[in-house]
């Protein structure tokens, strides 16, 4: 018996774990909320729950802070939307497996803010490394564990 009535919400413009979200949500009988701007439609993707919205920068963050809800689990590399949810005691996971808590919103807020310090001085930021194999098996590793917490198995 399920703890909660959970939808997983994949923020999914740049998501690199969309297989890995559908197959580990398969085991716990979930069918993962594919939100995306219109720029990324393809027929492929009407076979799992998808939502198109209009290409506005902001346009996902929106559809899944109206949309979400208590212990709702939500995936996305957006770390801005990330310290807006977890104060709705909503699960954040990045696809790299890292669970965002509501303490790290002040650490998230200045990073940001050193990052566009820096950019407005024309100075190179370094981006995040490339997405690994081990990147993969961790998210998958500890989405899972998210689940079975969730879902009380």
């Amino acid at each position: 018996m399920p703890k909660h009535n959970i939808t997983v919400w994949v923020d999914a413009d740049s998501c690199p774990v969309q297989d890995e979200i559908v197959e580990v949500c398969s085991q716990y009988e979930l069918t993962p909320q594919f939100i995306a701007t219109v720029n990324h439609y393809s027929m492929n993707k009407s076979m799992m729950e998808w939502t198109f919205v209009d290409h506005g920068s902001q346009s996902v963050d929106l559809y899944i802070l109206n949309h979400v809800k208590k212990y709702d689990v939500v995936i996305t590399q957006d770390l801005s939307l990330a310290v807006l949810l977890t104060p709705k005691r909503v699960y954040v996971m990045t696809p790299r497996g890292k669970l965002i808590r509501e303490g790290d919103a002040d650490h998230i807020m200045n990073q940001k803010f050193l990052r566009q310090q820096t950019m407005k001085q024309r100075k190179r930021w370094k981006g995040p490394s490339s997405f690994t194999m081990e990147d993969r098996d961790k998210f998958r590793e500890v989405f899972s564990a998210l689940l079975r917490e969730q879902e009380g198995f």
